[in-house]
């Protein structure tokens, strides 16, 4: 099959990000509109990639979103990645430079976290006896970009597939009213990634009280695990570094992007508290019996006696994809219809079973908000 020639391929991502075509293109093209920003593109009826125009078009998508003519030119080519800026602020900055020495613990360090994430994403685990081979398989399709200047940082590129139909999907629900495109796997490693940054600064760094088991139990459910926090730690307490930053970038594509924090800063203050919970995760014992799953909702399905429903939670289950559903009441129907559209990430708790459709949770409302819980509710 022929690749989509330039103009092609650039309309095709315009109309997929939400810009609104032209009624009628002119001799020489048309005026792309964004409704967000009122913006006008003007894009040729001819269109050369690496010309004048092509160049020019780049140039005004990155402003617009934000990001490079770079992660512009690799979307528009087809190759799809999630970004995660790392950035290491230090103190005295020379020309936006950072000591050797710092540098080269920002790279070793947070390749170490994105590889615990890798395998917590499949299931939470306080401690990494062992990485999961699947989960490096992952891992290790990362790229990282050119520096970026702002005192240190390094773009960590994570490409997605350009289709990803789910691959273990159970027989869908009868009557099924509401699905969302499925999450792919290197999506759910960053993903994991943002979430387990996020619960370290609301669980652990923000609160002035030190993390109780319930707290703790709340890390590992994002992701967390002593790997994770304890290559924190070496950032942290690296003289010249004064924060430890992540801002992440979610691809455009069919599966929505997840609803994590854009920006997460750790401050080097925090590095001794830090260092307390890498301990405690070392020695946490794991809850035997019940399962605890996390992933995105794809699907709800409402009953006829429109008072219930049933919820379905792509997630990870003895390192595969699999599908849970989870009956729930109509108030827990209409909020997880919510969170799907919103792509939060939701924990499923409790005994699964195989049923007639597939996997079963056996807890009614037995589905709830993962931020929730890092929130105190």
């Amino acid at each position: 099959m022929s690749m989509p020639n330039a103009y092609d391929r650039l309309t095709n991502y315009l109309r997929a990000t939400g810009w609104m075509a032209p009624e009628r293109n002119g001799q020489s093209g048309g005026l792309w509109r964004s409704p967000e920003s009122g913006l006008g593109l003007p894009v040729p009826g001819v269109l050369t990639e690496g010309g004048l125009d092509w160049e020019q078009i780049l140039l005004r998508l990155a402003r617009v979103e934000g990001t490079t003519t770079e992660i512009i030119a690799n979307r528009l080519t087809g190759r799809l990645v999630d970004i995660a800026n790392l950035r290491a602020a230090n103190d005295i900055v020379i020309a936006d430079t950072i000591p050797y020495l710092a540098g080269v613990a920002l790279v070793r360090e947070s390749w170490q976290m994105l590889r615990s994430c890798a395998t917590t994403s499949m299931g939470p685990k306080a401690h990494i006896r062992r990485y999961r081979k699947t989960a490096d398989e992952i891992a290790e399709e990362a790229r990282m970009g050119h520096t970026k200047r702002g005192s240190f940082v390094i773009p960590i590129l994570m490409p997605l597939p350009t289709e990803w139909p789910p691959s273990d999907r159970e027989q869908r629900l009868h009557g099924m009213e509401e699905v969302a495109a499925p999450e792919p796997d290197t999506r759910r490693v960053m993903r994991t990634f943002a979430e387990a940054l996020a619960a370290m600064d609301e669980v652990v760094v923000t609160p002035e009280l030190e993390p109780t088991s319930d707290g703790i139990i709340d890390l590992i459910r994002a992701g967390v695990s002593h790997e994770f926090s304890s290559a924190l730690v070496r950032v942290l307490t690296q003289p010249a570094v004064a924060e430890f930053s992540a801002n992440f970038e979610w691809a455009p594509s069919d599966a929505p992007a997840p609803r994590t924090e854009p920006t997460v800063a750790i401050p080097s203050a925090a590095a001794e508290r830090v260092g307390r919970i890498s301990r405690r995760l070392r020695t946490q014992a794991v809850r035997r019996g019940v399962e605890v799953l996390t992933g995105p909702v794809v699907g709800v399905h409402r009953a006829d006696d429109d008072q219930s429903g049933v919820v379905t939670v792509q997630t990870i289950r003895n390192q595969r994809t699999a599908h849970v559903t989870v009956n729930v009441s109509r108030h827990r129907l209409y909020e997880a219809l919510e969170w799907m559209r919103e792509r939060e990430t939701v924990i499923v708790e409790g005994r699964v079973h195989r049923a007639t459709h597939g996997l079963q949770a056996d807890r009614s409302d037995g589905v709830s908000l993962l931020r929730s819980h890092q929130l105190g509710g």
